[in-house]
């Protein structure tokens, strides 16, 4: 593969260009994890022919998603909005999600082999093309592998300039799964398939997404690596401007979970925001369209790049 990085193989997967907008797709093979066929998408949006000069802004999608989750076909959404504000945003595909493809050991894929191996690799390069800090921002799973990543100390902290976690909590599992019994029948049923589906996404799961899942349920176990210390204690020593955008209608992720995974984190620099009628908003917005909405293109995204313009990019400079 030929590489367009001094750090490891990266090769241009794609470049598209529709009406003045850039999609340049980088297809990432970092060679740091135990299955060595692992290869990440990351695509890059700018205006055609100009190289993107703002904060770079690495989205990442949640659960039985990819990257369309920030930019539609007709060239709507958030990643949209940030490159209109003056960003520079960059769009994740996990592996074997989009563009990424489907690695050899895809059913034991897990986010905490997405948060130790694969994202450390996209911060580096990402800041090897851009020569500055990073902003992390995900939604869902997404945010919870982006938190995974920090706590378990896999990301270059200098290097992170800020965080946006939006729907993204630790602390809140279906109650069914809190039973043993329950989990044992749930991972004899994982390990009889490689993937999980969810009529909601257009994406299916790996099983180790499921299982881990799963484990992270049990009283006893919470949010933790297979072995070590619960994350949560590791990121008492994390200090990041911060922002955590919940939705009130989110019943999957509600809004105080949402806050819990934000307290965690150490420091004065965080900000949280609840999308709801009592709030202030038009609706009590829900898991999805607190994204992916009318409504949120007017209410949602300019707080989120508000917030970067103010919370982030200062610190940016100064890193």
């Amino acid at each position: 593969m030929k590489s367009s990085s001094s750090l490891f193989p990266v090769a241009l997967m794609r470049a598209d260009d529709h009406d003045g907008i850039a999609e340049d797709t980088y297809l990432l093979k970092p060679n740091n994890s135990p299955d060595r066929s692992v290869q990440i998408a990351l695509t890059r949006l700018t205006y055609s022919g100009q190289p993107g000069k703002g904060m770079p802004v690495i989205m990442v999608h949640g659960s039985f998603s990819n990257r369309s989750f920030w930019l539609s076909n007709s060239g709507k959404g958030l990643a949209m909005h940030l490159l209109e504000q003056g960003f520079d945003p960059w769009m994740l595909d996990l592996r074997g999600h989009g563009d990424s493809p489907v690695n050899k050991q895809y059913a034991q894929n897990c986010v905490e082999d997405y948060a130790r191996f694969d994202l450390p690799a996209v911060q580096a390069f990402v800041a090897e093309q851009t020569g500055q800090a990073v902003t992390w921002l995900g939604h869902s799973y997404g945010g919870v592998t982006i938190a995974t990543a920090l706590a378990s100390h896999s990301l270059d902290l200098p290097s992170v300039a800020g965080v946006v976690l939006i729907g993204s909590q630790v602390t809140r599992f279906p109650l069914a799964l809190r039973l043993p019994l329950v989990r044992l029948f749930a991972r004899m049923y994982l390990r009889m398939r490689g993937q999980v589906t969810d009529a909601r996404g257009p994406e299916a799961e790996p099983a180790g997404v499921a299982r881990e899942f799963a484990r992270w349920a049990g009283w006893f176990a919470g949010w933790r690596p297979k072995k070590g210390t619960k994350f949560k204690l590791a990121l008492k020593e994390v200090d990041l401007p911060l922002l955590a955008v919940a939705a009130a209608a989110d019943k999957g992720d509600p809004a105080k979970h949402c806050q819990k995974l934000l307290d965690m984190f150490a420091g004065e620099r965080k900000t949280f925001i609840n999308l709801g009628i009592k709030q202030g908003y038009s609706k009590d917005y829900g898991h999805v369209n607190m994204v992916i909405s009318e409504s949120a293109q007017t209410e949602v995204w300019p707080l989120i790049s508000g917030w970067l313009n103010d919370n982030v990019s200062n610190s940016a400079e100064n890193k």
